[in-house]
């Protein structure tokens, strides 16, 4: 019960800075369509990094991104503005326990295994991605679990 007041609690707390994933447009794109996948996109999670931690895509495009979590810890992917994923980041501190669902930006992968996120592209410009997990992450200006997605105009 208490896990329950708690995970309650939380989302009524992400919901109202925003920080929960929803399953519309945002400023750095949508969820996508598999059906309407472009191409797909490999990302290698260990305990430190992301492998690759630079992509490049155009705008319109569909990607599956393809997360193989090859280190000894479980490991997220956030795709969001920096302040949505430091956002989240300090949640997770906050709740390091909190599990959570496949959101539409956002998948958990356990070590070991592997994960799928689909994402569409609708805007020109640089989006970041990270684990905002507490000590893989430790904020967009420092080092730590992160990466970019380029862009690229029509």
């Amino acid at each position: 019960m208490k896990q329950l007041l708690i995970a309650s609690a939380l989302t009524l707390s992400l919901m109202s800075t925003g920080a929960v994933a929803q399953e519309e447009a945002t400023s750095v794109g949508s969820p996508g369509d598999p059906t309407q996948v472009s191409r797909t996109i490999e990302i290698t999670m260990v305990d430190n990094r992301f492998k690759p931690s630079e992509v490049k895509v155009k705008q319109g495009e569909t990607v599956k991104f393809v997360l193989k979590n090859n280190g000894e810890k479980k490991h997220e992917m956030m795709i969001g503005t920096p302040e949505e994923i430091d956002e989240h980041g300090k949640m997770m501190k906050k709740f390091p326990d909190m599990e959570h669902a496949h959101e539409g930006n956002l998948i958990t992968v356990d070590p070991g295994k592997t994960g799928e996120l689909v994402w569409h592209f609708t805007e020109a410009g640089i989006i970041s991605f990270a684990c905002p997990l507490p000590g893989h992450f430790k904020g967009m200006n420092f080092p730590g679990m992160k990466g970019t997605i380029t862009v690229e105009a029509k």
